[in-house]
């Protein structure tokens, strides 16, 4: 089941909370002890609802018996646990993929000529269409757009406004930038519609992508991104 990582982290929490009281839980109490405000807590737990992964009873206090007074309680199923469960094997299998994509793309731009970027462009375009995890996703967007500025001639030096960028801590907004500010870079140089539908492609997928990531991805983002620039400017 595909939930994104926000989903995920408050499922997670919220197993936690149930495994500690051993009882359903309204949503004042989860959003209290998570920190966030109530309806937030309530849209997110009807959102789960909704997927299978909670469970909703209404229950009457029992000091207060009137039909008008009940409250409505959650608690996580049991496909929620089988998300947890599975989550060891999938991580895995996501690292595996990201270091076998990232070995290969900066292999190539290491050692290869310019003539050699055409082919690595090819593949990574390819490559786009198979990936699984957020992270291959996105990072193979972005070398999609940073293989794209190469090709446009844009100084990619370490002074250059993408490299100092790039050398700040990992944000999801920072990198959502780092985006941006390639596509907009390729664009000025180029007044072709064909080319510039295709960067915004590129965009789109790595923005739903980027929203999956959580900080330490974000980090393996960051530090790929900037192997690729110090790739793209010794050659």
């Amino acid at each position: 089941m595909k939930i994104t990582f926000r989903q995920k982290s408050f499922l997670r929490n919220l197993l936690d909370l149930y495994q500690e009281a051993r009882k359903p839980l309204h949503y004042t109490e989860v959003a209290r002890i998570m920190g966030l405000g109530k309806s937030s807590a309530y849209d997110m737990l009807r959102l789960l609802e909704r997927k299978g992964l909670v469970i909703s009873e209404y229950v009457l206090p029992k000091e207060s018996p009137s039909p008008g007074r009940s409250h409505v309680r959650f608690w996580p199923t049991a496909m929620a646990e089988e998300i947890f469960s599975q989550s060891v094997d999938e991580a895995a299998e996501e690292r595996e993929e990201w270091e076998q994509i990232r070995a290969q793309v900066l292999d190539r731009l290491r050692h290869g000529n310019a003539s050699v970027r055409n082919g690595v462009l090819h593949e990574v375009m390819n490559m786009i269409q198979k990936a699984r995890s957020p992270l291959a996703i996105c990072a193979e967007a972005l070398t999609a757009l940073l293989l794209s500025l190469d090709e446009m001639k844009q100084s990619l030096g370490p002074q250059s406004p993408l490299a100092r960028h790039l050398g700040t801590p990992a944000t999801k907004m920072g990198m959502s930038l780092a985006a941006g500010l390639v596509a907009g870079m390729v664009q000025m140089d180029t007044a072709s519609m064909r080319v510039i539908d295709q960067l915004y492609e590129y965009v789109r997928k790595y923005e739903i992508a980027l929203e999956e990531l959580d900080p330490e991805k974000l980090e393996d983002l960051r530090e790929y991104a900037q192997d690729v620039v110090k790739a793209l400017h010794r050659v």
